[in-house]
């Protein structure tokens, strides 16, 4: 039934009978429901509570919820746009970003669930019953958090250097997530309730509020992956060398240079202000484009190039290490609980005892 609502949706929107405040209300909607089971989810892990089963049941069915409401936001959205370009109101360079944009999050989403959920499924299965509430360390977790997901201290006592190139892109890049995100709700989902559209002021408060945002988390990952890259020639040759990732941060770096520098073109293109220098990295590089002809020829194409590699990118993480960012956190907390990790050895001897009796 939830699927048939999808396609619903979307055909609803290519006949264009929705607009563009039902994808995006959806979209509000997944995001608060997601937020919340994640902050119920974190109540249930950290904390002895004694309510677990309620807990259990509200962050479960919060997340299934969100989940089918975000599925649902993407199948309004699609309609609506897809009758946008079709009725000829969509530049071209937006009717080609929306299959890319729609593809890799495919591809991420479905790429990490593999990974993450559908890979470990049968370990589940069979060692799922030995995780209960009375074998669980809530104080060893919050701690794991804290100490490798947090602050990565493990990385730290190996090397400050490695620790500080993967903070810078770790957490870089998570807050330049949560800023779009936030500028999604803004820029989009403001305006598509009738709210002002403050994101066409490039001067306005809010707006140079996400430019700054912006461009402190994209410093922060840009200098993180030219450390990643000094640092592979450090190694090179070394056993230290296995835990380099060139492709990877070769591909965001390109990804994120190019963004910095259609920032700079965009601000090349308008009236010196002061104001931009909220965009520091870009408004310091515009000055190489200023008063140039070809600069908005140029600005579009750069702009193909950074959109499609962002959409590139995005699909590319499940493929290499960059995804360990997400598996060795859970790896860490898993082995933090000793009493869960006791309760397994203790269903295996039990496994293989009733196997020799059996025999």
């Amino acid at each position: 039934m939830p699927l048939v609502a999808t396609v619903g949706l979307s055909a609803l929107g290519i006949l264009g009978q929705l607009s563009t405040a039902w994808g995006y209300g959806f979209f509000l909607v997944a995001v608060i429901l997601l937020g919340s089971g994640t902050a119920v989810f974190s109540i249930y892990v950290f904390t002895q509570s004694y309510a677990s089963e309620p807990l259990q049941r509200i962050w479960s069915r919060l997340f299934i919820l969100g989940g089918w409401s975000y599925i649902w936001a993407v199948g309004a959205l699609s309609g609506y746009f897809v009758r946008e370009a079709i009725d000829g109101r969509m530049e071209t360079k937006w009717v080609l970003f929306g299959p890319a944009a729609l593809a890799a999050l495919i591809a991420v989403e479905w790429g990490l669930y593999r990974l993450l959920v559908v890979k470990n499924l049968p370990t589940w299965r069979r060692f799922g019953h030995v995780v209960t509430r009375e074998a669980s360390d809530p104080a060893a977790t919050r701690r794991t958090f804290i100490d490798d997901v947090l602050l990565h201290r493990s990385l730290l006592s190996v090397s400050g250097f490695r620790w500080l190139r993967h903070t810078l892109i770790f957490w870089g890049f998570v807050a330049m997530f949560v800023i779009e995100i936030l500028a999604v709700i803004l820029r989009e989902v403001w305006p598509a309730f009738g709210g002002t559209d403050v994101w066409e002021n490039p001067t306005h408060p809010l707006r140079l509020a996400f430019d700054l945002g912006y461009e402190l988390t994209g410093a922060m990952v840009l200098l993180g992956c030219v450390m990643a890259l000094v640092w592979r020639v450090m190694v090179n040759g070394t056993p230290e060398q296995k835990f380099s990732d060139t492709p990877s941060a070769v591909f965001l770096l390109l990804v994120v240079a190019s963004g910095f520098v259609v920032e700079a073109m965009r601000l090349a293109e308008l009236p010196p202000d002061p104001a931009y220098w909220f965009s520091f990295l870009g408004y310091g590089l515009s000055g190489l484009w200023a008063g140039s002809e070809p600069a908005s020829l140029a600005h579009e194409a750069l702009w193909y190039i950074h959109v499609f590699g962002s959409c590139a990118f995005i699909a590319y993480v499940p493929a290499k290490r960059l995804v360990h960012s997400c598996a060795t956190p859970m790896g860490r907390l898993m082995i933090s609980q000793k009493g869960l990790l006791a309760a397994k050895r203790r269903s295996i001897l039990a496994g293989l005892m009733g196997g020799q009796e059996n025999d």
